[in-house]
């Protein structure tokens, strides 16, 4: 029974000590895997290397670190975004260069849009990705009623020529007045006999 302590202790004082220092299986993160460093147990100091799958932008440090039981923060793979040729078509959108096709565009890109002819934009044509969503731009026609007086905007003044009637697919852009901070869109469409919705001028 001696000799078998000799034997056990060294083993049972290294499972007591390692033990606390032992990290579980390292997190599992989206659209993106483990490539180096993967084990069946692993302890202090140990580290694992992660990778994005294709389209994808790591973010934060591709080496995460077993420390405390704990790993450090792992990274993330951003998403990248997909613009089909249904949503352009839904939209009357284009891309640049008169094209209908689906788009494929990685995180913090800019992809640049117009519309088909006979439609106006309502706002900025280039848009950004971030993390798989992209807001697209809308269009309106330029077919359809007119409209009269745009809507008045609490201190605030329109700054573009005034008219009785506005086309459709016109605009009026305004302005806050002094001490006042413009929140919305700046500008206000006719879109087929009615205005889209005008900006707030804020107390500032």
């Amino acid at each position: 029974m001696k000799n078998l302590l000799v034997y056990l202790l060294p083993f049972l004082l290294w499972t007591c000590c390692t033990s606390q220092n032992v990290c579980e299986e390292p997190p599992d993160i989206d659209f993106g895997e483990i490539i180096s460093g993967k084990k069946a147990a692993y302890i202090e100091s140990d580290r694992v290397q992660y990778k994005c799958n294709h389209g994808c932008v790591l973010e934060g440090s591709e080496w995460i670190t077993c420390s405390g039981q704990k790993w450090t923060p792992p990274p993330k793979c951003l998403a990248p975004c997909i613009v089909t040729k249904q949503q352009l078509e839904a939209k009357n959108l284009l891309l640049s260069g008169n094209r209908v096709r689906a788009q494929l565009i990685q995180h913090n890109h800019m992809l640049q849009f117009q519309c088909r002819e006979g439609h106006v934009l309502t706002a900025p044509s280039d848009r950004k990705c971030l993390d798989g969503h992209m807001d697209l731009p809308s269009c309106i026609s330029e077919r359809g009623g007119n409209c009269s007086r745009p809507p008045a905007v609490e201190d605030g003044d329109i700054i573009t020529l005034s008219k009785q009637q506005y086309k459709a697919g016109s605009s009026v852009q305004f302005k806050c007045q002094k001490y006042y901070a413009l929140e919305g869109d700046n500008r206000t469409f006719c879109d087929n006999g009615t205005w889209t919705k005008a900006p707030i001028c804020l107390d500032g």
